[in-house]
């Protein structure tokens, strides 16, 4: 089941394919998230605006299981 998760700095998600990735990054406009920063297990990033990570199917993927180099 995929719910709407707020976008937290450091933790990491799952998609509806399996495809896992972190929020690096926060970007905010005035006091709001405006953006997020996002990183795939490969070291690819992209940016997500905050409708958009609403409308991302993810759920929360446990931390301790995700062993890899990413800073």
């Amino acid at each position: 089941m995929f719910m709407n998760h707020e976008p937290v700095v450091g933790n990491w998600y799952m998609n509806k394919t399996g495809k896992l990735l972190k929020v690096k990054l926060l970007m905010y406009a005035d006091t709001s998230p405006s953006s997020v920063v996002i990183e795939y297990l490969d070291g690819s990033r992209q940016i997500v605006d905050i409708n958009s990570w609403s409308c991302l199917e993810l759920h929360r993927h446990a931390q301790e299981t995700v062993h890899v180099g990413l800073h």
